[in-house]
């Protein structure tokens, strides 16, 4: 279990604001209600867009991909260790609102370098997010 103070949370680049008539439905903290992204954010990764992984310790997450999750702080140091998609390193990402576990953000190896084309994508723990 982790445990941040406010003063340990990184802000992730938010997604520009998309101007429309309509309000765009959003996905939200099952935990707290917070906002954490949009349906239209979701986007596929290896052909999917969910993905179910284990991690060393034996715990199994079914994580969603996007491109975008303006609700989201990350919380932790880039690893490389027991990365799930090839090319990239990881960072743990928390709700803003009420700092609970809610994935990863996937980022190019080697930290950040976005020359190979790829660009970095947020894989969520669906079950603890609720979608519209």
């Amino acid at each position: 279990m982790y445990i941040f103070s406010k003063q340990d949370l990184e802000v992730l680049p938010r997604e520009k604001t998309k101007t429309s008539s309509l309000e765009e439905p959003v996905i939200i903290c099952r935990n707290c209600n917070f906002q954490i992204t949009r349906p239209s954010c979701q986007i596929q990764k290896d052909g999917s867009f969910s993905h179910t992984f284990a991690n060393p310790h034996g715990h199994v997450f079914e994580i969603g991909c996007f491109d975008s999750a303006p609700g989201c702080a990350s919380a932790s140091p880039v690893s490389s260790e027991f990365t799930w998609f090839r090319g990239y390193d990881w960072k743990i990402v928390i709700c803003h609102g009420c700092e609970t576990h809610l994935g990863w953000i996937f980022i190019p190896y080697p930290n950040g370098d976005l020359s190979s084309g790829q660009s970095w994508f947020f894989g969520l723990i669906l079950d603890k997010l609720i979608f519209p």
